[in-house]
């Protein structure tokens, strides 16, 4: 499976996740198996996040450090890290 459809099948779990929580909400569902499905859709953001930095540094940084941009990948995986 290419990275591409990798995401967007990453994409459609994640939708379908928050589709089922809605759901869940408006048919009172036990707020303990909401939280379940929340948490569902946060490791599957992880994963998304997983694929697509996985991708990135298999392209854009190798292409960065081929031209010794090495300052440009600092920076963007330490923003990574303190995004807020």
């Amino acid at each position: 499976m290419t990275t591409k459809k990798q995401k967007l099948h990453r994409i459609k779990i994640i939708k379908g996740h928050i589709e089922a929580i809605e759901r869940m909400i408006e048919d009172d569902v036990y707020c303990i198996d909401i939280v379940h499905q929340s948490l569902a859709v946060q490791k599957a953001l992880k994963m998304l996040d997983t694929v697509i930095m996985a991708d990135h540094i298999q392209s854009c940084v190798v292409e960065q450090a081929k031209k010794g941009d090495f300052q440009k990948i600092t920076d963007e995986l330490i923003t990574i890290y303190t995004y807020k």
